[in-house]
């Protein structure tokens, strides 16, 4: 085995680790955007996503408050996971393309 057959399987290797760990990552964050309601002279603050193909609001509390500021920064940790799962998924494409090319074998990972 050449040393660039190693460097494509560990590389390899890599990126599937870090995919399931991003994955897990995604999965314990919330989904959906915050949604700021003015009722008054107050803002509410709300989740917004689509579940089963409908438009679900949940509500968080007003805004400023420890709970809302605390979904805010796991939505936004959850975007963050998600831009760098995509990259990393489309990394593995590469890997895995140059890898059949070559006529190197691996286990494709699974979702």
């Amino acid at each position: 085995m050449s040393a660039i057959d190693t460097l494509l399987l560990s590389e390899y290797s890599r990126l599937s680790r870090n995919i399931l760990r991003l994955r897990a990552e995604c999965s314990q964050r919330p989904k959906g955007s915050v949604a700021v309601k003015r009722r008054g002279h107050q803002d509410y603050v709300y989740i917004v996503k689509r579940e089963n193909g409908k438009v679900v609001t949940q509500y968080l509390g007003k805004e400023g408050t420890w709970k809302v500021k605390g979904a805010e920064a796991k939505l936004l940790e959850r975007k963050r996971y998600t831009g760098e799962l995509a990259e990393a998924e489309a990394q593995l494409g590469k890997i895995m393309k140059i890898m059949k090319a070559g006529g190197i074998n691996f286990v494709e990972p699974t979702p």
